[in-house]
């Protein structure tokens, strides 16, 4: 059985895309709903591709085992983080929601020559090298298009009220469906704090993310900055 809820995270490089899973993760763990996995699109990239094309494009993964891995999957909620989850067709029609995270160049780069520097042991001239030759152009010519087909666009990555409004949504889903499938009416928030969508400025767009059923609305997604 697939997952109940799919939300596919995407954008550039080194933008957070894993924090931001993390950070959703644990503030559905505080209300209680501990089925929560992820699957990183890392983990299906091909072991060889052809020495013409970009080892950081679309074509080193292998899109037919991602959307089989997320069919298979049986938890409630799954987080499918990577540069092109919005990309591929298949992906982008089992995904229950869409985000990018649009954070700018400078940072995402600055992100990036700490982590290939210190976890990849790589020198400053490497990466920048890699970033020049293949980062840069997979991101403007692949990932950078994949903004307008998301539902919400977050502008600084683990932006709290961004997290809480994801959250808060995915949240709604799952109780609504808890309802129609048995009239277990037993969803409660068991937080410290009342989230975001709760409040009056955060009302209208949680409903309608949870009316819409997450359809995404090219050119018209909801900018978190």
């Amino acid at each position: 059985m697939a997952p109940r809820i799919v939300a596919l995270i995407g954008g550039g490089q080194a933008a957070g895309k894993k924090s931001v899973c993390k950070a959703i993760m644990s503030r559905l763990q505080s209300w209680k709903v501990t089925d929560v996995k992820v699957l990183s699109l890392d983990n299906f990239k091909r072991a060889r591709i052809p020495n013409n094309l970009n080892p950081e494009g679309p074509d080193s993964y292998d899109f037919v085992a991602i959307a089989s891995a997320i069919t298979s999957e049986t938890s409630e909620v799954l987080l499918v983080e990577g540069h092109y989850t919005l990309y591929e067709d298949t992906l982008k029609r089992l995904g229950t929601i869409r985000i990018y995270i649009d954070l700018d160049a400078d940072t995402r780069l600055s992100r990036r020559i700490i982590r290939d520097t210190t976890e990849r042991g790589l020198s400053l001239q490497e990466v920048l090298d890699n970033y020049l030759v293949y980062g840069k152009p997979a991101m403007e010519r692949y990932i950078q298009g994949t903004k307008p087909t998301a539902d919400i666009v977050l502008m600084r990555g683990t932006e709290p009220s961004g997290i809480e409004l994801i959250a808060g949504a995915i949240y709604d889903r799952l109780a609504a469906d808890a309802v129609a499938a048995s009239g277990d009416n037993t969803f409660n928030v068991l937080s410290d704090s009342t989230p975001a969508w709760q409040s009056p400025s955060g009302l209208s767009l949680r409903h309608n993310l949870l009316d819409s059923e997450f359809e995404v609305q090219t050119e018209n997604y909801y900018e978190l900055a």
